[in-house]
């Protein structure tokens, strides 16, 4: 057997104490799903740990849309889109280009989606710089660019400073300088500078920005965009990446692009788009119905009833005095903890006590940053909030203690 890295081995050991807690690779026990609590050990607990923001993926709507897709075209169209796309594609990408004002590729994931554009669009003479915490299929994507020789920077989380310092010496060397990073960071819930980053790039002609907007999707922005495309429309020298998976509760990723050149040479070059199996016919349906959804009215109550939400946890957290990492305007939290044994044990009592969240370890954040991530959804109600924040504050000083002992 090969022997394990110094990497691998530490990634082991933190997943097996999340094992010995319960916290990860479960299995729900449910017969149906609601939305609101999950089953695990036979006890119903309340799920902080969704990332169907808006609660979407329960709207009869969508389910229907999947029935009918499945009833007229079967399961699977099992044939790349190099040769063929299945029928409802096309009624698809022309919502999506209405929702997104922009020219848009749905592809199988957000993930493919990354290693079909970034290798077509970044080429030999570029050079690409990227934000410590974009998500991890952005960087494995920086990685295949980088095998073809393109250099790769990784800058220090949200450092605006240092990115223009950055661009403006390597604009001297290189024909293009890409920018690389999410639009809302996964894990501590904060927003990427958006319109500071488009002054940038209207100081920097070299300047090229690719957002991964998979977290910002639906629950901000006109017709549910996004962050990204809510701050900044899609213009030259500028991709959007996001997920038609999370709030948008169905199945895939889109593509964004400005122009119709852009979006030919990655539908026609890019590997997951030649090679890769399609968005099958009932996610083609769901997402259908849910583009429907999002260029009606109602997408804006849906997004209004979320941010009450946002509003009313920010507010309990600082009445409480929980040390988050930021006071969040997405629908992600980040309680902050320390070492990974921390966040284990308060995740764990958190369960005991009714409530799932994620503990947020190594890799996803650094050793010495861990913590308790947890999301809302509107399946969530007001009572549930309240009970979960009032269970992180109870749990807290424990957690403090512990936390004392480690750094001893």
């Amino acid at each position: 057997m090969k022997p394990q890295s110094d990497w691998t081995s530490s990634i082991d050991s933190i997943v097996d104490m999340g094992l010995s807690h319960g916290l990860v690779q479960r299995t729900t026990e449910d017969e149906a799903f609601n939305g609101r609590t999950i089953c695990l050990n036979n006890k119903h607990v309340l799920n902080f740990a969704l990332c169907s923001y808006l609660g979407l993926e329960l709207d009869h709507r969508l389910k229907q849309g999947t029935i009918d897709a499945v009833t007229r075209y079967g399961t699977q169209f099992a044939i790349s889109r190099a040769y063929l796309s299945a029928t409802p594609y096309t009624e698809l990408e022309h919502l999506l280009d209405e929702l997104f004002e922009g020219h848009v590729l749905a592809t199988p994931t957000t993930t493919l989606g990354h290693i079909a554009a970034l290798p077509v669009l970044i080429e030999k003479g570029d050079v690409v710089l990227i934000d410590q915490m974009a998500h991890n299929s952005l960087q494995t994507a920086a990685k295949l660019v980088q095998a073809e020789g393109v250099p790769v920077e990784t800058l220090v989380h949200g450092n605006l400073e240092l990115l223009e310092e950055r661009i403006n010496a390597l604009s001297k060397q290189y024909r293009h300088v890409w920018y690389l990073t999410d639009g809302v960071y996964s894990m501590f819930g904060d927003l990427a500078p958006v319109k500071e980053l488009g002054k940038l790039a209207s100081r920097y002609e070299q300047l090229h920005l690719y957002f991964d907007d998979a977290h910002g999707m639906s629950w901000t922005g006109k017709h549910g965009r996004g962050y990204v495309l809510d701050c900044l429309p899609i213009q030259d020298r500028m991709v959007v990446a996001t997920s038609l998976c999370k709030a948008y509760a169905a199945g895939g990723g889109a593509l964004i692009f400005p122009n119709a050149q852009m979006h030919r040479q990655v539908k026609n070059c890019g590997g997951p788009m030649i090679f890769s199996g399609p968005i099958q016919p009932p996610m083609l349906g769901a997402s259908i119905a849910s583009a429907r959804i999002h260029l009606s009215p109602e997408i804006n109550r849906l997004q209004r009833e979320l941010k009450d939400r946002i509003a009313f946890c920010n507010h309990l957290l600082r009445a409480y005095d929980i040390p988050v990492e930021n006071s969040s305007q997405s629908p992600i939290f980040f309680v902050k903890l320390g070492r990974p044994e921390v966040a284990g044990e308060m995740a764990k009592s958190l369960l005991d006590q009714g409530f799932y969240t994620n503990h947020a370890v190594y890799p996803a954040v650094s050793r010495r940053k861990s913590g308790i991530r947890f999301t809302l959804t509107t399946h969530l109600s007001a009572e549930d909030i309240h009970g979960l924040v009032e269970a992180i504050a109870r749990n807290l000083p424990k957690a403090m203690e512990s936390k004392h002992k480690n750094k001893a």
